[in-house]
C-alpha cells in the first residue's frame, strides 16, 4: 500500500491573504496629508452668537484700532465690567446680558495701579477678571522664573485659562503686537497662522477675541489698510473697529465701524472719558445715540489734523514696530517703510528719535538696522488716569521714559497687590506703545 504524501506546511508568502467577511465594513487607513472634508448637507445651520449684539460675536476675533490716547484701554476695560455684570451694553440700555468670565492680556499698564481701580471705578465683579501676567518658566538648573506670554508659543496655555474660568465669554489682547513673539507682525502668511489658531480657540470656546493694535502712519486710503502691522490683522477679524477723535469735538471719541462680515452696519457710537468713578477715577460715559460718521473721513481728518505729531514721529512709531522683533536688513526696511508711506529722508530723520542704530554684519554681510540696548531709553506714550484740555487722556508723553511689556518674577506676581506696581521685574522687549 502507498504512503500518502507529506502535507507540507505552506509559507506565509504562499498563504492567501486574509479576506474579512462580506458583511465587515473595510476601515479606513489614515493618510497623513488627505483632504478632510465636510459635506453642507450634513451641516446643522446655527445663528452667531452675540457678546455685544451686532458689534462684537462670540466665538468670533475682533479687532480694535487707534491712535495711542484715545481711550482704547479704557473702552476695553468697560467692556470687561460689563460682561463680568451681566450689564447692558451702552446701545441697549435695559437689556441684561449674561454674566461671563473675563481673560485680560494687557501688556501696558500696571494690574495693582491702573487695571484695578479702572474696573472698580467701571463697576466690575473683581472675581470674574483674571489677567494673565505672565508664563512660569523652568530653567535647566530648576529654578523657576516667569516670563512674557507669547501667541506663538503658549496658545495651549491661554485655552488653559479660559478653560478654568466659570461661564468665560470675553478675552482680551491689548496690543496684540506686544505678544507676537518671534511673529514677524508685517508678514501676511505668519500673521495669518497665528490668528487662525487664535480665532479657532475662539470657537471652541464660545468665546469673543478682542484684538487692540495701534494705526501705521500712511496717508488717505481706506481705513480697513491703518492697523499696524500686516494687512491680515484686519482681514482674519470676523469685525473691525476704528477709534478716533471727533474733529468738532477733542474730548469726544468714536467707536467706528471698519468691517463686519457678520452683520449689517449699525452705525459707530460716541463716548468720552469723564471723571466719574470711585475717588473721581475716570470712566468710560457713552452716548446712547448711533454715529452715521464713515471711518475712512475720521482717520483721513485725524491724520489731517495730525493732534500735534510730526510726519518724523509718526515713521519712528513706524520703526519702533517694525524692529520690535529683531534687526532688519536696511533695503528691507527701506522697502517697506516705502509700502507704509513713508519716504528715505523721513525714514532716515526718525531714526534718532526711535532709538535705531545701524551696523554691518561681519565678514562682507549688508547693514542692518535695530533698535538701541535695552536699557537704551525710548519715548512712552502711557494713557494717564486725567483727561487735560490738550484732548488725548493724559499729560504731554514724556519722551524720557521706556514703555515695554511688563515681564514679573514669581516673587513679583505674589506681592502684586502689596506693591501697587506693575507686573515684577525686569522688563523685555517693546510693548508697541500705550492705547
Amino acid at each position: 500500500m502507498k504512503r500518502a504524501a507529506p502535507i507540507r506546511k505552506r509559507r506565509a508568502a504562499d498563504r492567501a491573504p486574509d479576506v474579512p467577511p462580506a458583511d465587515v465594513p473595510l476601515q479606513p487607513v489614515p493618510i497623513d496629508g488627505a483632504p478632510m472634508t465636510v459635506r453642507l448637507s450634513d451641516v446643522r445651520p446655527e445663528p452667531v452668537s452675540w457678546l455685544w449684539p451686532g458689534r462684537i460675536a462670540l466665538g468670533k476675533l475682533t479687532l480694535i484700532a487707534g491712535d495711542p490716547g484715545l481711550g482704547k484701554s479704557f473702552l476695553t476695560l468697560d467692556m470687561a465690567a460689563r460682561v463680568s455684570m451681566g450689564r447692558a451694553w451702552p446701545d441697549a440700555p435695559g437689556v441684561a446680558t449674561t454674566p461671563g468670565g473675563v481673560v485680560l492680556l494687557n501688556a501696558e499698564d500696571g494690574v495693582a495701579d491702573t487695571i484695578r481701580p479702572r474696573l472698580e471705578a467701571a463697576g466690575a465683579d473683581l472675581g470674574r477678571i483674571v489677567a494673565l501676567a505672565a508664563i512660569r518658566s523652568l530653567g535647566v538648573n530648576g529654578r523657576e522664573s516667569a516670563r512674557m506670554f507669547d501667541l506663538s508659543r503658549d496658545l495651549t496655555r491661554l485655552e488653559e485659562t479660559i478653560g478654568s474660568e466659570d461661564g468665560c465669554r470675553l478675552v482680551v489682547i491689548d496690543p496684540v503686537t506686544a505678544y507676537l513673539g518671534g511673529v514677524d507682525s508685517h508678514k501676511n502668511a505668519e500673521v495669518r497662522g497665528l490668528l487662525a489658531q487664535l480665532s479657532a480657540i475662539a470657537e471652541r470656546h464660545r468665546v469673543a477675541v478682542v484684538a487692540v493694535t495701534h494705526l501705521n502712519k500712511s496717508g488717505g486710503g481706506p481705513a480697513i489698510y491703518r492697523a499696524m502691522g500686516s494687512l491680515a490683522f484686519a482681514a482674519a477679524a470676523r469685525a473691525a473697529w476704528a477709534v478716533s477723535k471727533d474733529k468738532d469735538d477733542p474730548r469726544r471719541r468714536l467707536l467706528l465701524p471698519i468691517k463686519n462680515n457678520i452683520a449689517p452696519d449699525t452705525g459707530g457710537l460716541a463716548y468720552r472719558i469723564e471723571s466719574l468713578g470711585v475717588d473721581g477715577c475716570p470712566v468710560v460715559a457713552w452716548e446712547p445715540d448711533p454715529v452715521n460718521v464713515n471711518a475712512d473721513d475720521a482717520l483721513a481728518s485725524d491724520r489731517a489734523e495730525g493732534g500735534g505729531r510730526t510726519e518724523r514721529d509718526d515713521a519712528a512709531d513706524w520703526l519702533r514696530d517694525y524692529l520690535g522683533n529683531g534687526s532688519k536688513l536696511a533695503r528691507d526696511v527701506l522697502i517697506e517703510s516705502k509700502a507704509a508711506g513713508f519716504s528715505k529722508r523721513t525714514i532716515d530723520r526718525a531714526k534718532p528719535a526711535a532709538g535705531v542704530r545701524t551696523r554691518k554684519e561681519a565678514f562682507g554681510g549688508g547693514w542692518v538696522w535695530e533698535l538701541g540696548a535695552p536699557d537704551q531709553e525710548r519715548p512712552s506714550y502711557a494713557e494717564d488716569c486725567h483727561t487735560p484740555d490738550g484732548g488725548n487722556l493724559g499729560p504731554k508723553p514724556d519722551e524720557s521714559r521706556v514703555n515695554r511689556p511688563k515681564i514679573a518674577t514669581l516673587e513679583g506676581l505674589a506681592t502684586l497687590g502689596a506693591s501697587g506696581g506693575n507686573l515684577g521685574g525686569a522688563d523685555a522687549g517693546d510693548g508697541g506703545g500705550a492705547s
